[in-house]
């Protein structure tokens, strides 16, 4: 739901107690000083993020227990221009990495190192410094050891936001020294609402899409683009064949027409999440036809698949070429 107007901050949905906590202390200046806000892809985190910085930053005196979403101040921090809140994050497109310097795949030392140069400079806003990192399990191991001086002393008024999908990729000495806050799933009818309203034009998708999206909004929305339903199909075809599956033809037809590896690796991504989702929707399933009670045997080979679709996005993680990555994991499957 976004401030009055369409214009401004959107209010994070479907959150509970946790986030409210976290929101009253924000408006007091009583957060912890670092905060790893953790989730699902698509979860909502980077929104939860914009509003906590919003909840510090926010001078509106209308509400103490959240940021009004509506004024200057919170205009900016949605737009990213806000002087006070510093964001640190991957490469968006090709003009933000030739830019700024910035990588696709990593967070680079250089960038924590600014975002810690500019909390030395006084709040030109007064309320509070806020460091905003976005894909923080992204962070290179020396720009997480970089981190730890500012997390041991981040100075008066001064917060750190992390937003991981994965917060097991955080170094130790960075995890023991935050506090964590998890996004919760939303619920399907909520989804249903949501897709209602923002995409209603795409109606005969919203059922697959709640199906597969496992709370997720982004997810579903993800799942109602062109693209995505035509990977789908491809999913449900290999399922519905593994034992006559070819593996090069099924890989090539997931990259057809991707010709930068960046656009490559984000369409063998679509096609494992999608794989995965469907798998686990048809486990849900077989466990809720047999009230909870079925024998191991009947999930197989469906773990062994999960597992691969998990290993195959470690190998994307470590650039290995994403046609590779979908023929062996292909291959996996039509041999289990």
């Amino acid at each position: 739901m976004s401030a009055a107007g369409g214009v401004g901050l959107q209010r994070p949905l479907g959150q509970g107690a946790a986030l409210a906590h976290f929101l009253r202390r924000a408006r007091r200046l009583e957060l912890p000083h670092a905060l790893v806000v953790e989730g699902a892809k698509g979860g909502g985190k980077s929104t939860v993020v914009r509003w906590l910085a919003a909840a510090l930053s926010c001078p509106s005196e209308l509400d103490t227990d959240e940021p009004c979403g509506m004024c200057r101040v919170c205009s900016r921090i949605a737009s990213g221009g806000h002087p006070d809140v510093h964001v640190v994050d991957r490469a968006r497109d090709e003009d933000d990495r030739k830019e700024h310097g910035k990588s696709f795949h990593v967070i680079k030392v250089g960038q924590v190192r600014q975002a810690q140069e500019a909390l030395l400079r006084h709040a030109v806003e007064g309320r509070a410094r806020v460091v905003c990192i976005f894909d923080a399990d992204a962070m290179e191991e020396p720009a997480q050891n970089a981190l730890l001086k500012t997390l041991e002393e981040p100075g008066p008024a001064t917060f750190l936001l992390l937003e991981a999908s994965r917060p097991e990729q955080l170094l130790p000495t960075v995890r023991s020294r935050v506090q964590r806050l998890r996004v919760l799933p939303l619920a399907e009818a909520m989804l249903r609402r949501e897709l209602q309203q923002r995409i209603p034009q795409r109606a005969e998708w919203h059922d697959a899409a709640v199906r597969l999206a496992n709370g997720s909004l982004g997810r579903a929305l993800l799942a109602c683009t062109e693209r995505a339903v035509q990977l789908h199909d491809l999913v449900r075809a290999v399922l519905a064949t593994t034992n006559g599956l070819r593996p090069l033809a099924t890989a090539a037809a997931v990259l057809q027409g991707e010709r930068e590896l960046r656009s490559a690796g984000d369409a063998a991504r679509l096609f494992l999440w999608l794989l995965r989702a469907e798998l686990r929707a048809r486990s849900s399933a077989l466990a809720e036809s047999a009230a909870g009670s079925y024998p191991a045997a009947a999930a197989e080979p469906w773990t062994s698949w999960l597992e691969s679709t998990l290993a195959a996005e470690r190998d994307l993680d470590l650039l290995i070429p994403p046609e590779q990555v979908l023929t062996a994991c292909l291959l996996d499957l039509r041999a289990t």
